[in-house]
């Protein structure tokens, strides 16, 4: 009994023990409960559960009192110890986050898979995956790391560090620099967890990640959402400090400021301070603040060598360059270089003195620095130096190095727009400058169609410039026409280009324009004179030659090298001619004949003399002027000409002899020039004139059988077929074409001669042959002109002989085989003809309207819609009738608009509104009174008009106007019945 109750003394103190110890640690106090839990967990008489549970608590008490060793230490040996026991699945779980705190990452993930091994239906085991996926991200273990993680946000349901399993993964995707991805898994965060602590985090980390992608508009809206005050200090701090930077990068630099300045008013670190300045005064530079901006770099270059320090003194000899002050910014840039030799800068500083040479035209040191500074490693450095070089070569006039420092700036600069943009055009300028305007305009182009915008009016004037070299006129013109600048020298030689691009193009009302403008506009210029010069030429090409001849007048009285300029002495003078100022046209070719003896215009003004007395009728002293021409330029190619205006001059004379002997000038002497065929015409009209056709016969053969070598032989014996049929001999005329067909079987004439013995056998009825001639000409030159002509003198046999389908299919061979002639309206006429003719009325519609639709312009669509209203004169379809005549009468003056005018009065005498058709004859009569035919059928029907109005007198006077003007004519006649029976 005394031994029970001993026994029992001794369980009630142990139970008591861990009771207490286990208040103790309930009540924060574990160091009382370790020192207990601690004692019970080594002693063998309590019962296993509560040593277990002592043991346990003993861990549990050192992690709370943060003795990480200690506690992974009791932890260990629990589970060790005890491997079955409840809390073993949350010393696992403990035990591994000790072991990551500790950053004993192995150690770790051991215990956490141990636990998830164990226990696989834990719910711990997406947490577990969170914190192995935490500690591999720790190691960067990327890969891994992502695999776990993911794997944590599968298994939610056992996940309570969901949030931080997120922000984990999107940490490790903001690592590997893959921010879209980042973005998503914050946003998880701000979508589904907005109350986790996280939550601000997330939201600045967003606002960061779009920073990172360039994405500065979002990256300002997230950064400025109304979370992200309750962040930490720190945390605050870089809100607003990349909130600044992405005002920054978006150029809006009074935000920027503004939030810099807000962050240097607070209680900063030194560090943050300077990082601080420095944005501002980056700010400021970037705002044109140069001052302001040296003002702080100065300050931080002074007060540390960090790479701030560093970096400010580089940026404060650029804001000395800036402001203009190049010798500071000078011995800013040697200092750097000197101190600093090994920095990226150091290449930047020495592109800096490059720069600063160049803007004064030391071209020799700046070349030295800038060969020095694209030893650069850094591609910008580079590319800038090396196109400073192309630009500096360029203005020193040795182009084929400046193409070579361009063509390297292009190969390393392409990510730099703006650099590889002007490397592009200094390129060009280069080729443009070589005279490789191929290559030039290629450069140009590409620049143009890769950014329009980028020096616009320089690369503009360059391509035309280019395209002007290159003699492609209108091409320059459409490139001086996009240039909009405001620099004075561009625009003078814009104007100029301008002016000369028209000049070039024969465009002389543009011309006289635009070199008006110019020499309006720079009076006192170098090129004063050129533009005035090319004004008068261009006065000149638009025939207001006294305006030409009075500003070469001028230009010779002011400028006394022109006097010396024998082109423009003889435009003066063409100028007077031109002008109707004979007398002083001739005084002056002349005076240009005395002045330049030995000028290639001297024998032209000598025959321009000869022609002026030509032209007025004034014979002999052309005669007179010619032969001066033969006896003072004897070598003169004009020779033939000479002697060609001779025989014409004698021709005028009547003096037939001698014009015949000028001519044969050019045929014994001249037989290999074009002028042989116009001595050939002159003789053979001389002869004809004399009536003695057979003598031109006669001398045809004779010049052939003597010059059969000759090129213009066959075209000459040509000739005589010509003559036969201009003096309707016919018979002749057959025998002569068929002649020069034998004799000349490859002549380009071949075809002609088939014609004409076509023609001259038609006029003789001989209709076979005729048929066969014409057929030989389409059958192998249908392609041809003549082949058309073949074709449409065919077509009239077939209608005359009311043959109409093979005149149709003629026609239509014609058409199908040159559809693109200029002809073909022609051709689709005759067929509406002779499909009126056929009585295929429906098929005649189709093919007028087809020549009024596709060749509206053309005579031929007039003549078509003469004959469509006439066809619907015959339906009594006058309306239509009327819509097609009235257009034609108003709008021509020629024998088209006097017949639809005609027809007009014809409509209205059938609809018996005889007050309209008066009016419509009598305007046949006031307006085409030099159209015969129609001015006399008015006035038949005008006395028609008043017959019917019962004015017999003015009948009779209209009736007796048709016979007074054709006495034995048809309309004569029919006036003459009519006047009867009045």
């Amino acid at each position: 009994m005394i031994i029970t109750s001993i026994s029992s003394f001794n369980a009630q103190t142990k139970i008591d023990a861990f009771t207490n110890a286990l208040n103790l640690y309930e009540n924060k106090q574990y160091s009382k409960s370790f020192e207990i839990f601690k004692e019970l967990s080594t002693k063998n008489e309590i019962e296993e559960l509560k040593k277990i549970n002592s043991k346990y608590y003993a861990a549990q008490s050192l992690l709370k009192l943060g003795e990480l060793n200690g506690a992974s230490t009791e932890f260990e040996e629990f589970i060790d110890a005890y491997p079955l026991s409840n809390f073993r699945e949350v010393a696992l779980y403990e035990l591994g986050r000790l072991y990551f705190n500790k950053k004993e990452f192995r150690k770790a993930r051991e215990k956490f898979q141990l636990l998830i091994k164990d226990f696989p239906k834990s719910n711990m085991s997406g947490t577990s995956n969170y914190w192995i996926g935490e500690s591999f991200l720790a190691e960067n273990k990327f890969i891994d790391a992502e695999e776990f993680l993911q794997l944590a946000i599968t298994q939610r349901n056992s996940n309570n560090l969901i949030d931080y399993t997120y922000y984990a993964i999107a940490q490790l995707y903001e690592l590997i620099k893959d921010y879209e991805n980042a973005v998503s898994h914050y946003d998880e965060i701000l979508a589904y967890y907005k109350n986790s602590q996280l939550a601000p985090l997330a939201q600045l980390r967003i606002g960061i990640c779009y920073f990172n992608l360039k994405d500065y508009d979002n990256a300002i809206l997230e950064l400025t959402n109304p979370s992200i005050k309750n962040l930490d200090i720190e945390k605050t701090f870089e809100a607003k400090y990349f909130l600044a930077n992405s005002f920054l990068r978006l150029n809006d630099y009074k935000n920027a400021s503004a939030i810099y300045s807000e962050l240097l008013n607070e209680s900063l670190t030194d560090n943050k301070t300077k990082i601080l300045s420095y944005g501002l005064a980056w700010i400021k530079f970037q705002t044109n603040k140069y001052q302001e901006a040296y003002e702080i770099f100065n300050r931080l270059a002074f007060a540390s060598t960090d790479s701030i320090g560093i970096n400010s003194l580089y940026w404060s000899a650029e804001c000395k360059r800036y402001v203009g002050d190049s010798k500071t910014a000078n011995e800013i840039y040697a200092q750097f270089i000197e101190k600093y030799p090994t920095h990226p800068y150091a290449s930047r500083a020495q592109l800096g003195k490059g720069t600063v040479f160049f803007s004064q035209n030391q071209s020799k040191d700046a070349e030295t620095a800038l060969l020095k500074a694209i030893s650069s490693n850094d591609i910008t450095t580079k590319g800038k130096s090396l196109t400073i070089l192309g630009e500096l070569k360029l203005i020193n006039s040795e182009f084929t190095q400046s193409k070579e420092y361009f063509l390297q700036a292009l190969r390393i600069t392409s990510s730099d727009k703006n650099l590889y943009n002007r490397a592009s055009l200094g390129l060009g300028v280069s080729e443009f400058y070589l005279n490789n305007f191929n290559d030039a305009i290629n450069n140009f182009e590409e620049l143009i169609l890769r950014d329009k915008n980028f020096e616009s009016d320089k690369t503009n004037f360059y391509l035309a410039e280019s395209y002007f070299a290159r003699k492609d006129f209108s091409a320059s013109l459409k490139h001086y026409n996009i240039i909009a600048t405001e620099n004075e020298q561009l625009r003078k030689q814009t104007l100029y280009g301008k002016a000369y691009s028209f000049f070039n193009l024969k465009d002389f009302p543009n011309a006289v324009y635009y070199f008006n403008e110019y020499v309006s506009k720079y009076k006192n210029d170098a090129e004063v004179n050129d533009a005035k010069l090319r004004l008068a030429d261009s006065y000149f090409g638009i025939k207001n030659f006294e305006k030409a001849a009075n500003i070469y007048k001028e230009l010779f009285r002011f400028d006394k090298d022109l006097l010396n300029n024998d082109q423009a002495y003889y435009q003066y003078c063409q100028s007077l001619f031109k002008a109707g100022k004979s007398n002083e046209a001739i005084s002056e070719f002349l005076n240009l004949q005395q002045k330049f003896p030995r000028s290639q215009l001297a024998d032209p003004s000598q025959y321009v003399v000869g022609w002026i007395y030509f032209q007025q009728n004034n014979f002999s002293e052309a005669i007179s002027n010619y032969k001066r021409l033969v006896s003072l330029y004897p070598r003169s190619a004009l020779i033939p000409i000479a002697y060609y205006s001779i025989g014409d001059s004698y021709f005028n004379l009547a003096e037939y002899d001698s014009s015949i002997a000028y001519y044969n000038k050019i045929l014994l002497g001249y037989s290999g020039t074009s002028y042989i065929l116009d001595a050939v015409n002159g003789i053979q009209y001389a002869y004809v004139a004399k009536d003695q056709p057979q003598n031109a016969i006669s001398f045809i053969d004779q010049f052939v059988m003597a010059n059969p070598n000759s090129k213009f032989s066959d075209q000459i014996y040509f000739k005589m077929g010509d003559i036969y049929y201009s003096a309707e001999q016919y018979a002749n005329a057959i025998e002569a074409y068929t002649s020069f067909s034998l004799k000349y079987p490859s002549s380009q004439l071949i075809p002609n001669a088939h014609y004409w013995i076509g023609k001259s056998a038609a006029n003789l009825k001989l209709e076979t042959q005729a048929i066969e001639s014409f057929e030989k000409v389409i059958d192998r030159f249908i392609k041809s002109d003549i082949g058309i002509s073949a074709a449409i003198e065919l077509s009239n046999i077939y209608s005359s002989k009311k043959i109409f389908p093979l005149a149709l299919n003629v026609l239509n061979n014609a058409i199908n085989a040159q559809p693109t002639s200029n002809r073909v309206p022609e051709l689709l006429f005759l067929r509406g003809q002779a499909e009126i003719q056929s009585n295929n009325l429906q098929n005649a519609y189709s093919t007028f309207d087809q020549i009024i639709t596709y060749y509206d312009g053309s005579v031929f669509s007039t003549k078509a819609k003469v004959e469509l209203a006439t066809m619907e004169i015959n339906r009594k379809n006058y309306d239509n009738a009327l819509i097609l005549l009235k257009e034609l009468a108003e709008k021509r003056l020629d024998d088209i608009g006097a017949q639809a005018q005609f027809l007009i009065g014809d409509i209205y005498f059938a609809q018996n509104n005889i007050k309209e058709a008066i009016t419509a004859y009598v305007r046949v009569r006031s307006i085409f009174s030099t159209f015969d035919e129609w001015y006399t059928k008015s006035l038949l029907k005008l006395g028609d008009c008043y017959v019917k109005l019962n004015d017999i007198k003015q009948a009779r006077e209209m009736y007796r106007a048709v016979i007074n003007r054709h006495r034995n004519s048809d309309l004569a006649k029919e006036a003459t019945r009519k006047l009867n029976q009045l």
